[in-house]
């Protein structure tokens, strides 16, 4: 990789990593070792090649925005249906990140105090975090991915992926890892993890904006940096899955981190993340605060752009902002499990912006072709997915889907029950 292609690599990883590297042990537990790492391929390459598609699109279309494309290759009503679809995306995975954010702020609780954690006590917990630290950060009209934020992101993953693999390997060495718990193959997993494998490498929000941001960038310099970024995620999504699976086998659930035995390094893993995760909030939130302004308020330019959302008046900036924050975070205390919101993400939203879309505006403005219709028939088939499994969710089922519990003291658990921070089990395949 040269030099001048590093810092757009960055860039392009630290847009596709997200919460989601939390639930990568769980999907290679549901998918099996070699069905797991196929599908993991699979998106990653899918990933690859529809955000170069929106690239292309865009330079042919001479358009620098995902709603200026959808608006030139289907009219209004495309632009509008990317923008609900985006907005979706967006407030979705708030909402995971409030329910991973909980699960932290509730184990770190527990450690300091020693006495279980009631279900009002989530909900002022988060409550109080979220307005003291994510909502502040959030009314910033402009947000910039600082040094420090990529250095906590980056300190997180690589400390989360040394301590699964050294555990990983620990037990190996000593003979404690169970092989006949491990699976190679299991094709019932595969509707419960695809969705969520695919939400794993969603950066195509973000796709345009990185393009135009790096300025003298040709399209074949952007098409290696998206490639090596899409090779280092998927080698990173591997490790930590196999790692976290085999070292956790019987107790892998929807959160990794829950399921590592208390020590120091747990906690400060933990730490690390709560951070990382506060101060991910703007960057989400930002686009979605623009999304939902060029949807009711505003029109798209002659250039093909939208007015950024530091030039919302203000008003209507604080009122968006809080609105959003607030009311993901209620979701987020009442799903049961990150991977919930995960999957249903992927099978909805996800599938249409990252792979339904791309492919379709580029058979509009440019050319169709194989690897685009495979691309648009995964979309479809993860809508699919997420179309069977409502149909066959009864009433009483939806009435039945319970809300995290409480959790009980950490020192009054084993290692192989610490995965109950929320106190539901992650039963789900989202």
């Amino acid at each position: 990789m040269q030099l001048k292609e590093l810092s757009s690599t960055i860039t392009v990883v630290n847009s596709i990593i997200g919460v989601s590297v939390l639930t990568l042990p769980f999907c290679y537990q549901q998918c099996g070792v070699v069905l797991g790492s196929l599908l993991l391929l699979s998106c990653s390459w899918m990933a690859y090649r529809s955000s170069m598609m929106l690239i292309e699109a865009a330079l042919s279309a001479n358009r620098k925005t995902y709603f200026g494309l959808a608006q030139v290759s289907f009219g209004v009503p495309g632009k509008i249906f990317i923008e609900i679809c985006m907005i979706g995306l967006l407030l979705g995975t708030c909402i995971a990140f409030f329910a991973a954010l909980e699960d932290l702020v509730a184990s770190l609780f527990m450690k300091l105090t020693g006495s279980s954690i009631l279900p009002w006590q989530h909900a002022l917990l988060l409550c109080t975090i979220t307005s003291v630290s994510v909502l502040p950060l959030s009314l910033q009209k402009m947000v910039s991915n600082s040094a420090w934020q990529s250095l906590t992101t980056i300190i997180f993953y690589i400390l989360l992926m040394f301590v699964l693999v050294v555990n990983c390997l620990r037990l190996a060495l000593s003979g404690g890892l169970t092989w006949d718990e491990v699976h190679l193959w299991h094709w019932s997993g595969v509707t419960k993890c695809l969705p969520i494998l695919a939400t794993s490498f969603c950066g195509h929000p973000l796709v345009l904006p990185i393009y135009f941001n790096f300025r003298g960038k040709s399209v074949e310099q952007m098409n290696g940096a998206f490639k090596y970024a899409n090779i280092i995620v998927v080698t990173f999504y591997a490790m930590v899955g196999l790692s976290g699976y085999l070292a956790y086998t019987g107790s892998v659930k929807g959160d990794i981190l829950a399921a590592l035995p208390p020590s120091l390094v747990t906690d400060g893993i933990r730490i690390i993340f709560l951070v990382s995760l506060t101060s991910s909030f703007p960057l989400i939130i930002l686009p979605c605060r623009q999304a939902i302004n060029t949807l009711l308020f505003e029109q798209q330019k002659e250039d093909g752009t939208f007015s950024v959302s530091g030039d919302m008046p203000f008003h209507r900036h604080v009122t968006c902002t809080v609105m959003i924050v607030f009311s993901t975070m209620v979701m987020g205390v009442l799903v049961p499990d990150v991977q919930t919101v995960l999957a249903v993400m992927g099978s909805t939203m996800a599938s249409v912006i990252c792979f339904i879309s791309p492919s379709a505006i580029s058979e509009k403005l440019r050319r169709g072709t194989l690897r685009g219709r495979v691309i648009l028939g995964m979309g479809v088939i993860l809508l699919l997915i997420r179309a069977s499994s409502i149909s066959n969710l009864t009433a009483m089922e939806l009435l039945q889907q319970p809300i995290r519990k409480s959790i009980v003291p950490i020192e009054k658990v084993n290692v192989h029950l610490a995965n109950t921070t929320k106190g539901h089990p992650y039963n789900t395949g989202n």
